[in-house]
C-alpha cells in the first residue's frame, strides 16, 4: 500500500535563505511592474474623463478611488522592495 507522501514528485526544497529572498524580492518586481501599469492607465483614465467634463462627472468618484487604491498598491509594494537587502 503506497501512502501519499509516497505518491508526491521529489522536490528540492531552498535551503539557502538568500535564494528565497531573490525569488521573493524577483517576484515582487513582476508585481510592481503589474501595479505601475494599473495605476498609470488609472492616472490615464483620470485625465481623460477630466477633459471630457462635463460629460461622465458621475465616474468622477469611482475612478478617482481606483486610482488612489492603484498608487497606494504601488507605493507599499515599492516600499516593500526598498526594505529587502540591497533595496
Amino acid at each position: 500500500m503506497t501512502t501519499c507522501m509516497e505518491m508526491l514528485p521529489v522536490v528540492e526544497e531552498k535551503t539557502n535563505h538568500w535564494e528565497l529572498i531573490v525569488d521573493e524580492k524577483d517576484a515582487l518586481k513582476t508585481d510592481i511592474k503589474r501595479l505601475n501599469a494599473q495605476a498609470t492607465q488609472a492616472k490615464m483614465d483620470l485625465h481623460d474623463l477630466a477633459e471630457d467634463l462635463p460629460v461622465g462627472w458621475e465616474n468622477i468618484l469611482d475612478l478617482a478611488n481606483r486610482t488612489y487604491a492603484a498608487y497606494r498598491d504601488l507605493t507599499a509594494a515599492r516600499a516593500r522592495l526598498a526594505s529587502f537587502p540591497g533595496g
